[in-house]
């Protein structure tokens, strides 16, 4: 179903998105998949990946930035 929403649960939060890859969701929220850890539905996804994996109605997305220093 073309422009339905689906509900996918965003760092721990519900969230209410157009139908879009994982890949083409975070560049809307500014992320670059390249420079961040994906985990999509219990699976670790590389930029590549998140370009044509499709967000689905429950699925959990959850997005983390490796930070180093000290």
């Amino acid at each position: 179903m073309k422009g339905v929403p689906v509900k996918i649960i965003y760092q721990g939060k519900e969230t209410e998105t157009a139908p879009t890859t994982v890949g083409a969701f975070l560049s809307a929220k500014g992320i670059a998949a390249g420079k961040v850890v994906i985990e999509y539905k219990g699976d670790i996804l590389s930029g590549e990946d998140a370009a044509s994996a499709t967000l689905e109605d429950g699925a959990e997305l959850n997005v983390f930035r490796i930070v180093a220093g000290g």
